[in-house]
């Protein structure tokens, strides 16, 4: 198995070779999930299988590492550890997509190479939650704390203002 994953790489002869290969990607280099990430940005490990089962066409893959990102409730750094599989099944058309295995997800491949830091990069967005926390228990922000206080209860004024409708009650006698 090489050490190194190519830049691109051709689906059909990879699935033919039986292709596997490992390597790391530097996540400064993923400007989609960059904007995501804090500074160092670090690297991921992935782990790639091409392969098939029957005429289905697959990509299996694992990334292990970890990504630094901010929380919304403390704005403080907080690691997300990253250990994730995956299994994408080649298409060519929509049409196709019923036709998967199960489990697995499509890639849409045409007679052109696959650019591996784009499958890569998709699959850790997918990994990001909509809004980054830490658990409330190691937050920083300690939040719970501040809702979990019972309100003061405010004073109740009274409007001392006549009532502008009650000529009303006069026109209806």
């Amino acid at each position: 198995m090489p050490e190194r994953l190519p830049i691109y790489i051709n689906p059909e002869r990879a699935v033919a070779r039986g292709l596997e290969a490992s390597g790391q990607f530097k996540l400064e280099k993923m400007d989609r999930l960059r904007e995501r990430l804090l500074s160092p940005y670090g690297e991921v490990k992935v782990k790639l299988q091409f392969g098939a089962e029957g005429k289905r066409k697959y990509l299996k893959g694992h990334i292990v590492g970890e990504m630094i990102l901010e929380c919304q409730r403390c704005m403080s750094n907080m690691k997300m550890e990253v250990d994730h599989s995956f299994r994408l099944g080649f298409i060519q058309s929509e049409a196709e997509i019923d036709g998967l295995l199960p489990g697995q997800e499509p890639l849409m491949v045409n007679n052109e190479d696959l650019f591996i830091a784009d499958i890569i990069e998709d699959e850790l967005e997918l990994l990001l939650p909509m809004v980054v926390m830490h658990d409330p228990e190691s937050c920083e922000a300690n939040v719970l704390s501040i809702i979990e206080e019972e309100p003061e209860e405010e004073p109740v004024i009274e409007d001392k203002r006549p009532n502008p409708f009650a000529v009303l009650v006069d026109l209806k006698k």
